[in-house]
């Protein structure tokens, strides 16, 4: 199985449902909850405002009440309304900006980069509103019991109310029932998200999506449907709109997810099925020989390759592969002389990969070419093989990956590069030359 293959492909599905128009619609509608939700407390501030000065002017009270001291007390009132409508919408906004960030990654091409940073923004609120689900379930059963006892001592004292105890308990059950789907939901969200980073991240596809969490968001969608035709009906635009927009973003999300499951699944039982679509990572078969390599006229003279002087010699080896001998670092097939080169591309320098194994990293004493100005490359960072005619580079577990075309590379499994292929350690980017 080529790994990379796999790779490229999990990680296109990705960056095709991320820039597709139902994951874009269901992100506008998200972001049409929070804003108006936001923009009806402050209308619904000054409609509570209207509301208590009618009443007292009609009870009187202004009589034994300054105005203006009414005034303040009411805009007081108003705005802690709207203080705390703000202050219980913030998940929603970190949420927001979180999934927006993965659209543009996507659009972009930059993926896993900022995407991976927007799924741990929604994984981070999904947390914090398990744990306020958790305490609301606390409270609720607390609450519940005490009414329960409290209830059960008068009618025992009174010698009746036994049907409101039933009832108490009943009205308990159901809230606890609800608050502990509320728990389960972000127990399977939350680890819903951190499974699809880890995707992003290394390419590796996983099917593992809820059937629960996707049930919840339709159920949630149907809800919020209802209550946007709730709230036509009492001609409140802004909670209207708010519960549109989440009804429109939960169905899609519910939709998105079972997509999402399915085309992991296909990659899982089917991984060679992205082969075709990934040029650069799919073996040429009978392919022309390709031309040698000339360096740009107005370089530098770029200096012969050396190993590092604490290496061994590198012994010249002769091996026969039918068509295809191997002498040192060099490639030849079918009597055409082949060399691989990496172009630093920060300072033009031509690399040659005259060994088998060829060891890049910043420490000079085990390595075959030695990055001595750049943080970002650890000690043996990657390692370039040669054999069977094809080259391969390793991620030698690094600290800051290695990349090929912009995809993360799997620590410890040797990946194929072409002729042309852009390989990132770090931050450092060289291109292939094989000629």
């Amino acid at each position: 199985m080529n790994t990379q293959n796999v790779q490229n492909g999990t990680i296109n599905v990705i960056r095709t449902m991320a820039t597709s128009v139902l994951f874009l619609v269901g992100t506008i509608g998200y972001s049409a909850y929070v804003l108006f939700e936001l923009l009806g407390s402050f209308s619904g501030g000054s409609g509570l405002m209207s509301m208590m000065n009618r009443i007292m002017a009609e009870s009187g009270a202004y009589s034994s009440m300054d105005y203006e001291t009414m005034q303040i007390l009411s805009g007081v009132f108003g705005g802690t309304s709207v203080i705390s409508t703000l202050f219980s919408l913030l998940p929603a906004m970190v949420a927001v900006a979180g999934i927006w960030m993965i659209f543009a990654a996507a659009r972009q091409n930059k993926l896993p980069g900022i995407a991976a940073t927007g799924l741990t923004m929604v994984r981070v609120i999904v947390i914090i509103q398990l744990v306020f689900s958790c305490i609301t379930v606390f409270a609720v059963a607390i609450i519940g019991l005490l009414a329960i006892i409290g209830t059960g001592s008068l009618a025992g004292y009174y010698g009746d109310g036994a049907s409101v105890v039933v009832i108490l308990v009943l009205v308990m059950l159901v809230l606890l029932a609800i608050c502990s789907i509320d728990v389960i939901y972000n127990v399977k969200l939350s680890g819903m998200v951190k499974q699809m980073k880890e995707t992003l991240v290394t390419g590796r596809p996983n099917a593992r999506v809820s059937l629960f969490v996707e049930i919840i968001c339709y159920l949630e969608g149907a809800g919020s449907a209802i209550s946007a035709l709730s709230s036509l009906a009492g001609l409140s635009i802004f909670g209207f709109l708010g519960n549109a927009g989440m009804a429109t973003a939960s169905i899609c999300f519910g939709i998105l997810l079972r997509q999402y499951r399915g085309k992991m699944q296909a990659l899982e039982m089917n991984p060679q099925q992205t082969h075709q679509t990934q040029q650069p990572y799919q073996p040429q078969q009978n392919a022309a020989p390709q031309q040698s390599y000339q360096p740009q006229q107005n370089t530098a003279p770029q200096q012969p390759c050396q190993p590092q002087q604490s290496v061994a010699p590198q012994q010249t080896e002769e091996q026969s592969y039918g068509e295809t001998t191997l002498l040192g670092g060099q490639m030849i097939n079918n009597g055409m002389l082949q060399m691989v080169h990496l172009i630093r591309r920060k300072t033009g320098e031509d690399i040659c990969i005259n060994k088998e194994s060829f060891w890049i990293g910043k420490d000079a004493g085990y390595v075959d070419y030695c990055i001595t100005d750049n943080t970002a490359i650890s000690r043996r960072h990657a390692l370039i093989t040669i054999r069977d005619g094809v080259c391969y580079i390793q991620d030698n577990h690094s600290t800051n990956r290695v990349f090929i075309n912009g995809y993360v590379l799997e620590a410890g499994v040797d990946t194929r590069i072409s002729n042309g292929d852009v390989v990132r350690m770090g931050d450092e980017e060289f291109t292939v030359r094989i000629g």
